[in-house]
């Protein structure tokens, strides 16, 4: 086929499969005026008559054909449940098993990472809400899920991860005391967190997505509401734990990127409401110190040379500041946890004006 000026920035062969099976998808099997990569794996493709979806390729599915966490049925099914539940995601036009495609409606092309990056928190509240209702249909259909648990995310996994994740976070209190602080003795600090990390894990986890973050909920483009994507893997974890992540920026890969988060005390109150568990606020709180101190460690790590240093730098612009970001954002309270308040309190002690080493 020759390629169109709409195709111009994909290879003619995914151009040539894209503009046989897309139509497919569509009533009236229109025509494909033009295809956009967002990724080497996700297009979207527009038609003649204006329509759009999104096209993505599940490389690694392959590894997973026939199991019973195979991506792409894992993938179909969650969304369908979801989608015919009402839950924010997008709706699954099909798939092609052989070349391990599926293909979704378009919602919308920014995400919240964008939105967030832009200064825009206003979509905590559908964020929250959604996610929810999203958590709240997995557990009614949890008997039929669990089956589709990949491996790496079942309940004793997850108990080895929030090991994994404490002795991070206590990794990153040293590291921020060391950089950013005086010299001072974080004993009372550190028995603290460990109260909180003892405390979050006793919390009954919930079924969900394994992938989660601020790039995977996608702005409408009538900027009032948002969608939750990628569903091929699911695994247990903690609503909370997911919300923070999914409401907080990176700014990852941007030159002028930094830490934001949409979450405040109102939010977590909200949360606490609409999720109708006891203490939500709090264990938002306790997360949420928990990803920033995993976050200054993976930061830390990475200028003192470790694993993967070059990489993370590149995409971590400015590490300076971002570690100052890091500071500010922990002391940044959402519940009246007194252990997390007590927390905050050695930890604005440390870290005062005659500190910064880095």
């Amino acid at each position: 086929m020759s390629q169109s000026a709409g195709f111009a920035d994909v290879d003619e062969k995914t151009a040539e499969y894209l503009c046989a099976w897309a139509p497919q998808m569509l009533s009236g099997r229109p025509e494909i005026v033009a295809i956009t990569p967002f990724t080497d794996e996700v297009w979207r493709v527009e038609t003649a008559d204006g329509r759009k979806m999104v096209v993505k390729q599940q490389l690694f599915g392959f590894l997973t054909q026939g199991k019973a966490y195979d991506l792409l049925t894992v993938e179909r099914e969650v969304l369908g449940l979801l989608h015919e539940a009402g839950c924010p995601v997008p709706e699954v036009l099909g798939v092609d098993d052989d070349r391990q495609c599926i293909f979704f409606a378009w919602v919308g092309d920014d995400t919240l990472d964008d939105a967030l990056q832009a200064g825009d928190t206003v979509l905590i509240g559908p964020a929250i809400e959604g996610l929810c209702t999203i958590e709240r249909m997995c557990d009614r259909h949890a008997a039929r899920l669990v089956s589709r648990v990949v491996p790496t995310a079942g309940r004793d996994e997850l108990v080895a991860v929030w090991d994994a994740t404490g002795e991070r976070a206590h990794e990153g209190l040293e590291q921020l005391s060391r950089r950013l602080g005086q010299s001072r003795d974080m004993a009372r600090a550190v028995l603290l967190l460990a109260e909180m990390h003892r405390w979050l894990a006793e919390r009954p986890p919930s079924l969900g997505s394994t992938d989660y973050n601020a790039r995977n909920v996608v702005v409408d483009p009538d900027g009032t509401r948002v969608r939750f994507i990628e569903f091929a893997k699911i695994g247990w974890d903690w609503t909370e734990r997911r919300l923070v992540q999914y409401t907080t920026s990176m700014g990852s890969g941007r030159a002028d990127g930094r830490m934001r988060s949409a979450l405040h005390r109102d939010a977590a109150l909200h949360y606490t409401e609409i999720s109708g568990r006891a203490e939500g606020a709090r264990a938002l709180d306790g997360h949420q110190i928990f990803f920033l101190l995993n976050g200054v460690a993976m930061l830390c790590a990475a200028l003192d040379g470790g694993p993967r240093a070059e990489a993370l730098l590149a995409r971590w612009c400015e590490p300076a500041a971002r570690l100052r970001q890091f500071a500010v954002m922990l002391c940044q309270a959402l519940s009246a946890d007194p252990v997390a308040a007590e927390f905050r309190d050695e930890l604005r002690i440390c870290l005062t004006s005659d500190g910064d080493r880095l």
